[in-house]
């Protein structure tokens, strides 16, 4: 019967959506690829409801009309040539399934490089932007001196950076300093974490970075490159943007988070 035919294939359809569905999920959530934006949680189990709703549909029409035909008294091995086409039919699908999962993944990745090279593109253009239109508060930023007024000032200046962008949800302004005779890197943001008497102290204000992002701050303001530095992960862009100007040299850091599907999300 047609009806028979129509639902098995839906049926296989379905099936083997859920599967390639299910490996996409798998592999964005393990590797961590940034391909799909957010909701991707909500969406997967929206996806497999509907599925399983279609796949149980099949099913049981397919269970109806098959005890149809065998109440009608449908001769055995009368579907014999229908069986060995399906047999083929899945020799062959089995033949071309992991072919088709190893272009998925391959997709997937060029996907997750493509969008953290998008990121990379806008963080650093709007570097370029923010020191061409704000030119006065970067100098002020680079003319650094370990103070009070300097902390407050920055303070207020990177609030205001940050008010222009409005997608960097933070900004870090780096620079190196000495403590105890050993150099430090010392990063400064919108809050200048200072009580109204309090003192300000070297060590409140240290940066802490990773031994890559050391070597290469301390690259930076060793003058052995001009290069900005750019990674991403788990939804997470940041550029360190170099600055020099006639005042001195600093480090703009730039964050951008973007909220992109996984379980827990």
């Amino acid at each position: 019967m047609n009806i028979v035919k129509v639902t098995n294939r839906i049926a296989l359809a379905t099936v083997i959506l859920l599967m390639y569905w299910v490996f996409i999920f798998i592999c964005s959530t393990v590797f961590g690829f940034k391909v799909f934006r957010e909701n991707m949680t909500e969406m997967f189990f929206m996806s497999i409801v509907g599925i399983f709703a279609i796949l149980g549909g099949a099913i049981i029409l397919n269970i109806m009309f098959n005890l149809t035909a065998i109440a009608e008294g449908r001769k055995a091995g009368e579907n014999n040539t229908e069986t060995k086409q399906s047999a083929k039919n899945t020799t062959r699908f089995f033949m071309l399934f992991p072919v088709s999962l190893v272009v998925i993944f391959a997709l997937l990745y060029a996907g997750d490089l493509a969008t953290s090279r998008k990121n990379e593109q806008y963080l650093v253009s709007s570097a370029a932007d923010l020191l061409q239109e704000q030119n006065q508060i970067i100098d002020r930023l680079s003319d650094y001196t370990f103070s009070r007024e300097y902390i407050e000032q920055a303070s207020e200046d990177i609030r205001i950076l940050g008010r222009v962008e409005e997608k960097f949800p933070q900004i870090t302004v780096i620079t190196r300093d000495q403590l105890m005779g050993k150099p430090v890197l010392l990063g400064f943001t919108g809050h200048t974490n200072l009580g109204k008497n309090e003192k300000a102290l070297k060590a409140d204000y240290i940066l802490s970075t990773s031994s890559e992002e050391r070597k290469y701050l301390n690259a930076v303001f060793d003058g052995i490159t001009r290069e900005h530095r750019f990674s991403s992960s788990d939804g997470r862009h940041e550029v360190y943007y170099p600055v020099t100007t006639e005042k001195g040299q600093v480090v703009i850091h730039l964050t951008r988070y973007s909220r992109y599907g996984k379980m827990g999300s």
